[in-house]
């Protein structure tokens, strides 16, 4: 009986230590997810006026310029190369096999794939299913800056321009509030092929545009650019998703370990009650013999 109370104790130890890491890690999360929520809505308008912005110019310029662009229209290559989000880490709830298991689906639709993965985990998952990972970054999505993302961006830009890829796609978690992230997917180049705004928006801004000195060199200067904006956000939606999966996934973990101290501290007392009574009844035993 004293060995039992004595591993249930130890046991309410061990989860009340559990607890408290697990409560710091959600602290920790949260705190994270303030910073990269704010980043990622800050970044939203920006990525959709560049949208407009280039509708407005290829209104102006007529349909020829968006079908002579390189950027603009679909690549010569065999392959497409898709560049998949996820994180370095774990302890992030269902996050990362929720994002490897939609890129896997997306994928058997694309025929030859060559795979960019940011993100440890994406890059492992994707070895896995023998998929061509031709590059992987990592350390990205902790503090997501701008400059981080542009070796990603410009080695897509460089294998789109040159031929080998139809189309870039990107794989990310959009992050759409603390307990709700969906994977999705979105063509970056050609650029435009999946950018739509609303006709009236488009016109009105395309007439207060003057285009100098053309709109094909316009749109070779703030294509890349813009690409790039896409692949910034991409990742900032990534990195509040993560944070915001990893403090729900504490928050449950806490929970339970509460709930499970809770449950051992009530087989404690039931034992150690069972304990005071069997002692009780011993001892009036012992009295009843002796008289």
């Amino acid at each position: 009986m004293a060995l039992s109370r004595k591993l249930i104790k130890s046991r309410i130890s061990s989860v009340k230590n559990t607890r408290k890491i697990t409560k710091a890690m959600e602290m920790v999360a949260a705190s994270k997810m303030r910073k990269a929520v704010a980043a990622t809505l800050r970044g939203r308008p920006y990525v959709e006026i560049a949208r407009a912005t280039i509708e407005a110019v290829l209104q102006r310029s007529g349909a020829n310029t968006a079908l002579n662009h390189p950027m603009l229209a679909t690549g010569k290559g065999e392959r497409e190369l898709v560049i998949l989000f996820t994180s370095d880490r774990g302890l992030a709830g269902g996050y990362n096999a929720n994002m490897v298991k939609f890129a896997r689906e997306h994928m058997k639709a694309l025929g030859d794939v060559d795979v960019i993965a940011v993100g440890k985990r994406g890059a492992d998952a994707m070895q896995r299913l023998k998929q061509n990972v031709i590059a992987t970054f990592t350390g990205l999505g902790n503090a997501p800056k701008y400059t981080d993302i542009v070796p990603v961006a410009r080695l897509a830009l460089e294998g789109f321009t040159q031929g080998k890829y139809r189309r870039v796609r990107l794989c990310y978690t959009h992050y759409v509030s603390g307990v709700t992230q969906n994977p999705a997917t979105v063509t970056v180049l050609p650029y435009g092929a999946q950018n739509n705004v609303r006709s009236e928006e488009v016109k009105m801004q395309a007439a207060e545009y003057t285009i100098e000195p053309n709109p094909s060199a316009l749109l070779s200067a703030i294509i890349p650019n813009l690409v790039m904006t896409a692949f910034y956000q991409a990742l900032l939606e990534s990195s509040a998703s993560e944070h915001a999966a990893r403090m729900l996934a504490m928050k449950n973990a806490s929970d339970a370990a509460r709930d499970m101290m809770d449950a051992l501290t009530f087989t404690y007392n039931q034992v150690r009650q069972a304990g005071i009574t069997q002692e009780i009844a011993e001892i009036s035993s012992g009295a009843a013999a002796l008289s």
